[in-house]
Formats: structure tokens, sequence, C-alpha cells
């Protein structure tokens, strides 16, 4: 943000100090987890509140290139307790240690099976009866990687130096996250120094933050962006993105910082220059073309839809249609029903949602301290599994949320929108769902078909979101009897 305001134009150059620790790595750890990088940050300062980023930080990086700490696990220690040279080897499951925020060893097969992160990563090393563990010259434990650290090296707000380890399936996205890391903790304050690790065949310093370089076609930028900036202008526009820029022989070479592993093509370099330039500076302009556009039949349904249910006092919300499977499993809707995302960078968008009633009860739970009642909709895509195919819908759901909300109200709004949208009557007789509350819930029927849920939500789910008022609900499927396609 620094360099975008132009508070900070210098180009951002780390400094790597030598440091003799060495990380020796053992032969029998090439079939489990065989790369490992490493750095110590020197003389930074930790507080309770920068701790949590620091971990937060390590956490994305977990879910992101990390995949879930399946390609690479990072361990962050306090370096002071540690008696180098440090060791990166395997051990069998009846290794015993103290894990993070315990007192009392256990073995790796206990961790395994009994702590909640044993049960979570678990499976990455499920197929090795040998387990990948970093331990000191004293044979004191830092990290059983992926899946915990030891004790002894826990962080405090009294920690000033760190040590940094980073295991992987991959050198590269070791690097990677190693680059990251270290960049981030410099830019905070912190003095990077350098780690050796000596595998049997080759040794190597970390971090590596050389930079990479690209030659940027300018031509190609221009025709994305409808601009025709000088080369000095996309030079100061580069550099507000903390890119540095070289003129070769009319061309623009970009220094590309080690921890942008992101910029992979010309058109990476472009976003950066847009950035740079400002996105609020494009003037949009009418391409041209001899056809006519017109409002989609369907957007027209959808845009009364929407009209009427504003005038019933509604707000609409928007949510992503990629979901937590935590969000699923706290409002008891089928796992299995739900399309899941293979090696997705967040847990947080794992699963295509089969329902937007998880997704409404989640925007009120980050709303309890607004006024009450609550009323909100969203219209969007649902997604049902059914064997191999993966069907989509157009959705509707509905809540209201206040002191005294009841299945009556529920129904006289699910009544009115229908009325009031295209004279459609409907039926509700009773049916039980996990959702809602025994006998205040019911189907919604249009011509004897089903389209939709309505009811009381759970006091056990409301609980688990951290509400503290009744919640009423329906959802109804507008592809079926309501809308025209």
């Amino acid at each position: 943000m620094n360099a975008f305001l132009e508070f900070e134009k210098s180009w951002p150059d780390y400094n790597i100090t030598k440091n003799d620790l060495t990380i020796h790595v053992d032969q029998s750890i090439k079939n489990v987890r065989p790369y490992i990088t490493s750095a110590i940050i020197k003389n930074i300062i930790l507080d309770d509140e920068s701790i949590r980023q620091l971990i937060n930080m390590q956490e994305d990086l977990h879910n992101g290139i990390g995949r879930k700490r399946r390609k690479v696990s990072i361990g962050i220690h306090n370096f002071d307790v540690i008696k180098p040279p440090v060791y990166y080897k395997t051990v069998d499951k009846n290794f015993s240690f103290v894990p993070l925020n315990s007192k009392n060893k256990s073995t790796i097969h206990e961790i395994l099976t009994e702590t909640d992160t044993g049960k979570s990563y678990g499976s990455i090393l499920s197929e090795s009866s040998l387990y990948p563990i970093l331990v000191d010259s004293s044979n004191g434990v830092l990290s059983f990687p992926p899946i915990i650290n030891g004790d002894l090296t826990r962080l405090t707000s009294d920690t000033k130096n760190l040590f940094i380890d980073v295991t992987s399936t991959n050198l590269e996205s070791a690097h990677d996250a190693l680059a990251v890391l270290t960049s981030s903790l410099s830019d905070a304050g912190g003095q990077i120094e350098s780690v050796n690790v000596n595998y049997s065949d080759i040794s190597i310093v970390t971090p590596d933050l050389s930079n990479t370089s690209m030659v940027m076609d300018l031509n190609y930028a221009k025709s994305l962006l409808g601009i025709n900036p000088t080369i000095n202008e996309v030079q100061a526009c580069l550099l507000r993105s903390r890119m540095k820029s070289i003129i070769e022989n009319e061309t623009l070479k970009v220094m590309i910082p080690r921890y942008r592993f992101d910029i992979l093509h010309q058109v990476d370099l472009v976003e950066e220059l847009v950035i740079g330039y400002g996105l609020y500076n494009l003037s949009p302009t009418v391409p041209k073309s001899s056809l006519v556009g017109k409002t989609n039949s369907v957007q027209k349904q959808l845009d009364s839809i929407r009209h009427t249910l504003t005038g019933l006092g509604f707000n609409e919300v928007k949510t992503f249609s990629l979901i937590s499977k935590d969000l699923l499993e706290r409002t008891k809707i089928p796992i299995e029903s739900s399309p899941r995302i293979i090696d997705t960078k967040s847990n947080e968008h794992e699963f295509l949602r089969n329902s937007l009633i998880p997704s409404l009860l989640s925007t009120l739970s980050k709303n309890i301290n607004n006024e009450y009642p609550q009323k909100i909709f969203e219209m969007s895509e649902s997604f049902q599994k059914l064997g191999t195919k993966i069907n989509e819908h157009m959705n509707l759901a509905m809540c209201i949320a206040h002191s005294s909300a009841n299945f009556t109200e529920c129904k006289s709004n699910l009544v009115s929108f229908l009325r009031q949208y295209n004279k459609i009557e409907c039926m509700t007789p009773s049916k039980s769902y996990p959702i809602f509350i025994d006998g205040r819930s019911a189907d919604i029927l249009v011509n004897d078909s089903k389209v939709g849920i309505i009811g009381e939500i759970s006091p056990e789910i409301i609980q688990s979101f951290s509400l503290r008022t009744p919640i009423t609900c329906f959802e109804i499927n507008l592809n079926s009897k309501i809308i025209s396609t």
C-alpha cells in the first residue's frame, strides 16, 4: 500500500545475513516428505496480535500453495531454544515427544489417532510406516511435519528470534512459501539469516530471494487495456506494484520479486500495470457492433422477483456459491449431495452448495449487532449431485430473524410473494427436516409438485452460528413451476 500511494518508492531489497546453522537431511526422508527449506528471522517484535496474524498467514499458505499441508507445511519456532545443528529424519510410530500446547509426551501413533490435527492431516502420511521429524542436536523435537510442532519451540510475546522450516513434496513450492514468509517478516522489521541444508547429494542455502525477470510486451498491454501510456509511465505504474523495470533496447525488462511466484504470463504483468495505473482511471468505451442487445427473459423474471421481495421489506444479499464443510455440517445438510472441489485452495470454499440457507445463516451471524428485525433473501444457483451428474438450479431463499419470528409469519411472506409475483398459489403440508424444529416445518407445493421447504430453524443450529433470536426461512427452486426458462 505504501508503494501504491507512492509513500515508498524504493524497490524491495532483502538483505540476507549468513548464519552457520545447518540442517542435515537423512536419506530415509526421501520417500516420505523429501524437501526442506529454512530461514532464521532475528530481532522481530511479537505481541499476541502479531502472533495471531503470523499464524493466519501460515494457515493461508497451508491451504493455498500447500494444498492443505499435503504439498507444503510450515513450522515457525522460537530459535533461541534450539541447539544446532538440526536433523530432518524419520522415526517410527512409537517415537514420542511433547506436542504443541501439551504438557505430556505422546507417541506419533497417539498424535495421529487422538488429536484433532492428527485426525485432520494424518491421511497425508498414511502410505508410510515412517514419519518425518525435525530435531536439534539434543534430540529436542521442533516439528512433526505436516501435523504439529513440538511444544519446545512454542512462540510467546517474548520471542525475538524465529526459526522457520518449510517441508514439502516439491522443492520449488517450498522455496515459494519460504519467500512469502521471510519477505513479510522482513517488511515487519525482522532481519533475515540463511540456513544451510545438506542433502546426501547436494547442499543448498535458503532462503533464495533472488528476483526473476520477464520482458513485457507493451503492445499486448495497450491492446488489452485500451490505453497508450509511455514506457516511463508504465515503469511508474509497475513500481507502484513493487516491480522494478529496466529499459533495454526499447523493450521493458520487469524484475519480479521472488515472493511473486504468481506472475506466470504477460497477462499477469498487465494486471500489475493496471493496478498501478488505477482501474478508476480507465474510461469505459462502447464496443463497435451491428448487433443490438436486450435483457435476457429469465433475467427479467428474476428482476421481477427481486422487486417483489424488496417491496415486502427484504434486503438482498449475495454470497459465494462455494462454501465450507463446516457450514454444511452446522446446518445438518447432507454433504454427500454437495459437489466437492478437488484440491481447493481454501477450506472456506470446498463445496458447491446445494442450499442457500447456510449462507444466509452465516450472513445473519455476521450482523448480530445490527438492528432487528432482519429480513434478507438471496437468488443464486444451487448444485445437486446425483450419481455422476450435477444438476444446477436457480434457487430463492429468504430468512426472517427477530425475537418473535415464527412459521406463520414466514408462510405469510411466502404466500404474499408468490401471489404478488405471478398469482401463484401454494400449499404447505407438514414435513420434518433436520435443519428445522420438528413439527414447525413443511414442504412447499405448487400444483401438487414440491418446489421447496419452509420452517423455523432449530435452536441447536441457531446456537451453532452464535445467533440470539428465532429464525424462520424458506427456500424454493425457481426453475420448478416459478419461472419460465
